[in-house]
């Protein structure tokens, strides 16, 4: 295993690790960290991007030299000269091999990709650990909840922090995952835009509920489970 495989696979356990902790601190109303934890968690998938891009072929190794030929001696015959042992064979030049195309797992690259499925919005990432591809969803209506949060915020940015105390309908509170699965979209989506550490701004004419709608309308759809 490579160094590049070796780095690839010690930073995907760290980012999972990180996404654990955020849970937990989530499930125990720990919110003072979370933005911190989750610039750190950004800024390791962007090295591991990074590292992907960078990643060379694997060379195959030179093939090992064959050794020479022991020369064997003749045994004398009677009445005859004894014939001289013939020359040892020239060693044989290794010839350099091209170097193989090391077998890649599925393209990584084109995530998170977003889409729709009922009325919930879908992020598929890839699993650098697990080599697949995993989704995760939200309600439609959690979306249009973090909208009216930042719309009602009313300022020329908002910091993300405002999203990490707010309540689903039944009255639990919203869980972190959730929250950066809709603002991923909304930066893709051009909906919103990110300014610095935890600083976004937003573009309210794309915040309304019916361009808001139009937006998740015009995503692919994928088949229900």
């Amino acid at each position: 295993m490579g160094i590049f495989n070796r780095v690839l696979q010690s930073l995907s356990k760290a980012d999972e690790r990180l996404a654990t902790q955020m849970t937990e601190a989530v499930a125990k109303r720990e919110f003072e960290h979370l933005g911190e934890l989750a610039s750190v968690s950004e800024k390791v998938r962007a090295v591991i991007a990074e590292i992907e891009r960078l990643e060379p072929p694997a060379a195959a190794p030179a093939p090992a030299k064959p050794k020479p030929k022991r020369a064997s001696a003749r045994r004398a015959e009677p009445a005859r000269k004894a014939q001289p042992a013939p020359k040892a064979e020239p060693k044989a030049k290794a010839e350099a091999e091209a170097p193989k195309k090391r077998r890649r797992s599925p393209p990584k690259r084109g995530y998170p990709k977003y889409s729709r499925r009922d009325d919930s919005l879908v992020r598929t990432d890839w699993s650098h650990s697990k080599k697949v591809e995993q989704t995760h969803a939200v309600p439609y209506a959690t979306v249009a909840q973090i909208a009216t949060t930042i719309v009602g915020d009313g300022g020329a940015t908002f910091r993300k922090d405002i999203l990490t105390g707010l309540n689903t309908p039944d009255g639990k509170n919203l869980p972190i995952h959730q929250v950066y699965l809709i603002l991923g979209w909304l930066v893709a989506s051009k909906t919103i835009r990110k300014k610095g550490r935890g600083d976004y701004v937003p573009n309210f004419k794309k915040l309304t509920s019916d361009a808001l709608r139009g937006s998740f309308d015009k995503l692919n759809e994928t088949p229900s489970k």
